[in-house]
């Protein structure tokens, strides 16, 4: 099982999914959906990295554990992140005997009890914060592009808590400082993904590849750039250059795996934590709304293809909405897992043949962060919060994909049954576990957006 996450990356910014008009080419994520499923309407549960992690690793939604807002930056993670009342899926595989690796952007807690080792990961290789230096800036054969909002924030890996580690569970040593900052991270993680693979171990394994690719600093090898010199504007072109080098990551995946005698037995899952951080003019606003830090389509869509060639069908596509909730009781049912406990999201393999493809996956998904809500039930979309003034927008993405009209007063019944429906499932949530350390707006799409993190 090898679960890869992107950060930050749009459906629209990949040729795979047609669509976007400065989609990067993706030979290797074509491949992959090839060999598998591309969903369609793939959503993530968060807008931003650290709750949709929470989400992605646990099956439930973040706001049942109080994780709302990012985790905090510093040594400890401010103390905060995955609760003890969430169980991260790798340590039930790691019980029936599959080997785990953590490789990449952890982002869910860096105190002792909430690292990747502590938490059901046998290995650990990469960093806990939300960002780092993908290579020290001046390194021969390197560009660094400072951006709006980023600046030239983590061109060097300055600081404790954006280091590149490598960790062992249960070996009682502190975890050791990967110090070479002039490799390419995403190059450098993809190594060290392919030698967990290739370990002659004849027990199955989980690998969960997190890369920071494309998310800032927007820093790329000078031999991708060249790929791109089409492209004008140089923040877009390191930004198309850095999908590029996540798209070679992919290939060597594939390739370590279609060589192995288990490769068609190998369940591949591609995705991303969110939508792409259009406000900084890197990505497409022309087919999608919004991105990331809304619940917009631009910010809540993400890619999502699954690859399992002896059990899915390949080479298909699937309209239907499913959730990042979906992949923890997935992996697990596929492994033969069974936790007692409950799960938000659905074993996707028996929806996926063809006999019940005509089914629905999710009647209904919800958001919240803040005061900030949404609510998804089939086409129909509400978009909404809970500060003094505010009135609902309601969109049919059917008819309105882009989320340019809104009905909510031609439609005041749909609009009921939603909030309705919001009410219910909040009232099963809990408060925010810890503040949001700051609210930003931001203006995308032709939209302005607020956001609490």
């Amino acid at each position: 099982m090898v679960l890869i996450v992107a950060d930050d990356l749009s459906v629209l910014d990949l040729a795979t999914y047609g669509a976007g008009a400065v989609a990067v080419p993706t030979p290797n994520i074509d491949r992959l959906a090839r060999r598998g499923l591309i969903f369609r309407r793939g959503y993530s549960t968060a807008s931003v990295c650290s709750p949709s992690r929470a989400a992605l690793m646990t099956g439930q939604y973040q706001q049942r554990h109080g994780f709302e807002f990012l985790t905090p930056e510093g040594v400890d993670g401010g103390g905060a992140g995955l609760a003890s009342t969430q169980r991260v899926f790798a340590g039930d595989l790691r019980e029936v005997g599959y080997r785990t690796a953590m490789i990449g952007k952890w982002h869910l807690g860096a105190s002792p009890d909430r690292t990747p080792t502590a938490r059901g990961f046998d290995y650990f290789f990469g960093f806990l914060s939300g960002e780092t230096a993908y290579v020290r800036a001046g390194t021969p054969g390197t560009t660094s592009i400072s951006a709006p909002y980023v600046g030239a924030r983590s061109f060097e890996r300055r600081v404790d808590w954006v280091q590149v580690f490598q960790d062992w569970a249960g070996d009682n040593r502190e975890p050791e400082l990967v110090a070479n900052d002039q490799a390419y991270l995403t190059d450098e993680l993809t190594r060290e993904a392919i030698r967990f693979i290739d370990e002659s171990d004849p027990r199955p394994y989980f690998l969960y590849l997190g890369h920071l690719a494309p998310h800032a600093p927007f820093q790329a090898l000078d031999a991708d750039l060249s790929r791109f010199s089409s492209i004008e504007d140089p923040l877009q072109r390191t930004y198309a250059s850095m999908i590029h080098a996540l798209d070679r990551s992919v290939g060597a995946v594939l390739d370590v795996i279609e060589r192995s005698p288990d490769g068609d037995n190998t369940i591949i899952i591609f995705t991303a934590d969110n939508g792409a951080a259009t406000y900084m003019g890197i990505s497409d606003c022309d087919a999608l709304a919004g991105g990331k830090l809304s619940y917009f389509e631009g910010g809540a869509r993400v890619p999502y293809i699954v690859s399992w060639p002896r059990r899915w069908p390949r080479g298909q596509s699937d309209e239907r909405v499913v959730s990042q909730l979906d992949i923890a009781p997935t992996l697990l049912s596929a492994a033969g897992v069974q936790t007692g406990r409950s799960y938000d999201g659905l074993d996707l393999s028996p929806m996926v043949q063809p006999e019940r493809a005509d089914e629905v996956i999710h009647e209904t998904l919800f958001w919240r962060t803040g005061s900030e809500f949404a609510v998804l039930a089939g086409d129909w979309k509400l978009l909404s919060n809970t500060r003094p003034g505010a009135f609902p927008w309601l969109f049919n993405l059917s008819d309105d994909p882009e989320e340019r009209s809104s009905q909510t007063f031609a439609r005041r019944e749909v609009v009921a049954d939603l909030q309705r429906r919001y009410e219910e499932w909040n009232a099963q949530m809990q408060p925010p576990a810890w503040p949001a350390s700051q609210t930003i707006q931001v203006f995308q799409c032709g939209r302005i957006s607020f956001h609490e993190q």
